[in-house]
């Protein structure tokens, strides 16, 4: 029976590694979209902020009411 578990944990190891290096090309490229698409949103909303300031007008939930 060990050497039965032991193979079976060697070949899980084996396709777990095969589906790593299969998968890790595809998985970086979708980690490098979203960190890209993150900057790209962060840049949008700096400029959206940096505008809204140059034109007198501040978010409405800084001011105090009343």
């Amino acid at each position: 029976m060990r050497l039965v578990r032991a193979w079976f944990i060697g070949t899980a190891l084996l396709l777990a590694g095969v589906l790593v290096w299969a998968f890790a090309p595809v998985l970086v490229f979708i980690a490098l979209l979203t960190a890209g698409l993150g900057l790209v949103c962060l840049a949008t909303i700096a400029l959206a902020r940096a505008l809204e300031r140059a034109r007198g007008k501040g978010r409405s939930r800084d001011r105090e009411p009343g």
